[in-house]
């Protein structure tokens, strides 16, 4: 369905999946659409990122508790999340050289209008989508079409809103 509403736009050259679930949407987005289109990835590690790793023992816990507990759970994670104001744009980001190359390369071996689709899972403050749009633009020519595509946006005013969404003010699981 996501990949129906961008194509009815225009097909995308490249699919760009923010790991790590955003790159598996891409990969559904490209067998969708026949399995032709190259999917690259990106790497965006916040501060916040840091923080999600340490947590990855307490989330296999966590995951075998029944589903309307952990419904509740995400509601009040993304409660917290989204009651503290976005981060500085300035704050700590690190991009993965090697994916921002293979992105060089493949704009390289492009046309000087290429349209590559950033793609994400969903978008809460929209802070790793505006670095990520930034990050790729730089890299584009400037008559590149660059738009952005997620499942859902869950947020009223995230600081980055991608071009094409399933859900708005939704949570997904």
């Amino acid at each position: 369905a996501l990949m129906q509403r961008v194509a009815a736009d225009r097909r995308p050259d490249v699919l760009i999946g923010i790991r790590s679930a955003g790159l598996i949407v891409a990969e559904a987005m490209a067998k969708a659409a026949g399995g032709d289109i190259p999917i690259l990835a990106i790497t965006c590690r916040r501060p916040s990122s840091a923080h999600k790793a340490k947590l990855a023992a307490a989330r296999t816990v966590i995951g075998r508790l029944p589903r309307p507990l952990l419904d509740q759970l995400r509601l009040i994670e993304h409660k917290m999340l989204t009651r503290r104001p976005p981060a500085a744009a300035n704050a700590p980001v690190s991009l993965d050289e090697e994916e921002l190359a293979a992105l060089e390369a493949w704009v390289a071996r492009t046309g000087d209008a290429p349209f590559p689709l950033i793609v994400d899972d969903a978008v809460d403050s929209g802070m790793t989508l505006s670095l990520v749009l930034e990050a790729v633009r730089c890299r584009l020519p400037p008559r590149a079409v660059l738009r952005s595509a997620a499942i859902t946006v869950t947020t009223p005013r995230p600081l980055a809103t991608p071009d094409y969404a399933l859900y708005r003010r939704q949570l997904c699981r």
